[in-house]
């Protein structure tokens, strides 16, 4: 008489069956067991080794490193500009643009060798490049949208000067917000008044950079453009102090008539030039 689950035959059989998988999973976890223990481990069974793991070196926000931040992107504004200045746009009507753009990047270079020497009065590394986080999330992908990027399916801007312009003004006003903010964190009172120096001139080379996008009095103060209800560039953007994402529309307009947009932020801890990191 057979069983309401089958034959014994049948019953033996899947016994054995399911006893050889019972056999095989206990080898394995043997194997697993000698090995953990081989290795000092836990007693937990894996297979495969985990890939040890070394850490990022403690880092501090110093001085130092405040500086050694404010000078990298002096060096983002140098080769920004160099960039520009390699595009042939500044002829005609715009050379005088291209006379002030390099009196801008003369003056960026005169920063950057001012905060190397103060860096090295306190016994630190000048940082003399550009910052490699900026170059990546904000320069780069400005300028490929200016030129175009054939690999990347990005047709070149239909207004390349319009585009470069707000690019450096972009970055001016970064850097501008980056030296407001560090005053704020840097603990030493001349170094204090160096860097409020220094963000001055930068606040006023933007000021010069809006006043080229949008010249006149209708350029001075924030204002909203009545076709596309976006604020159009102002010499005085808004309330002295306020630190926000700076706004950089560039390259070829989308079916909408709209520009792609790069939000542009200070340096946070992730893109900081810290005393382990050097010039690649």
């Amino acid at each position: 008489m057979t069983s309401l689950y089958g034959s014994d035959a049948f019953n033996r059989r899947k016994f054995l069956q399911t006893g050889g998988l019972a056999l095989a999973s206990a080898a394995v976890l043997a194997a697993c067991g000698k090995n953990d223990a081989a290795g000092g481990d836990s007693g937990i069974p894996r297979l495969g080794t985990a890939p040890t793991t070394t850490a990022l070196p403690e880092a501090h926000v110093t001085d130092v490193v405040l500086l050694r931040t404010a000078s990298s992107l002096e060096y983002n504004a140098i080769d920004a500009y160099t960039a520009a200045l390699g595009l042939g746009l500044f002829t005609g009507e715009a050379s005088a643009l291209g006379s002030v753009v390099k009196r801008f990047q003369a003056d960026h270079k005169e920063h950057a060798s001012a905060l190397s020497g103060l860096i090295k009065e306190l016994k630190g590394e000048p940082f003399e490049c550009a910052n490699s986080q900026i170059t990546k999330l904000y320069v780069a992908p400005a300028l490929d949208l200016i030129v175009g990027n054939k690999d990347a399916g990005i047709d070149p801007s239909d207004t390349p000067l319009d585009d470069v312009l707000a690019l450096a003004l972009g970055l001016e006003n970064l850097a501008a917000a980056t030296y407001q903010y560090y005053v704020s964190l840097i603990s030493d009172p001349a170094l204090r008044g160096a860097a409020m120096s220094i963000g001055e001139q930068e606040g006023r080379h933007a000021t010069i950079l809006a006043q080229a996008i949008n010249p006149g009095v209708a350029g001075i103060l924030p204002s909203i453009d009545p076709e596309t209800g976006k604020d159009n560039v102002a010499a005085v953007p808004s309330t002295f102090g306020k630190l926000s994402t700076i706004n950089v529309a560039v390259g070829k307009p989308s079916s909408s008539g709209t520009k792609p947009s790069i939000n542009m932020e200070t340096p946070s801890l992730n893109s900081m030039a810290y005393d382990y990191i050097a010039c690649s």
